[in-house]
């Protein structure tokens, strides 16, 4: 992780089994983009930082930080077993040297 913190929660509710993702730690008023697929076989270089990527976009979902720096997330997990995929928060910001992409560490969902 390099640009804030990816935290997790599975819940259970009567529609379904949902995944809720919480971004603490980032840059404010920032652009938290959640990406959601497998590993990739080599891990992306994000521009302006040194902090990667290694997921395989399938899926991303976008949220604005807060003035703390946090966003939230929340999905239906698909009734597929067995299931296993990656979530990884990229965070684009802008600086007073220019645009900055940062990244959370990730959090992998496996059920069997």
């Amino acid at each position: 992780q390099c640009g804030g913190d990816l935290h997790a929660q599975v819940v259970t509710a009567p529609t379904g089994v949902g995944l809720r993702l919480g971004v603490t730690g980032a840059a404010p008023r920032a652009l938290a983009l959640l990406v959601i697929g497998a590993p990739q076989q080599a891990p992306v270089q994000l521009p302006g930082s040194q902090c990667l990527l290694p997921v395989e976009r399938r899926v991303v979902l976008y949220e604005v930080t807060t003035l703390t720096g946090s966003a939230r997330f929340a999905f239906r997990v698909p009734p597929v077993l067995p299931i296993t995929f990656d979530c990884q928060a990229v965070i684009l910001a802008r600086t007073p040297t220019g645009p900055v992409a940062t990244s959370t560490d990730v959090v992998r969902l496996t059920g069997v």
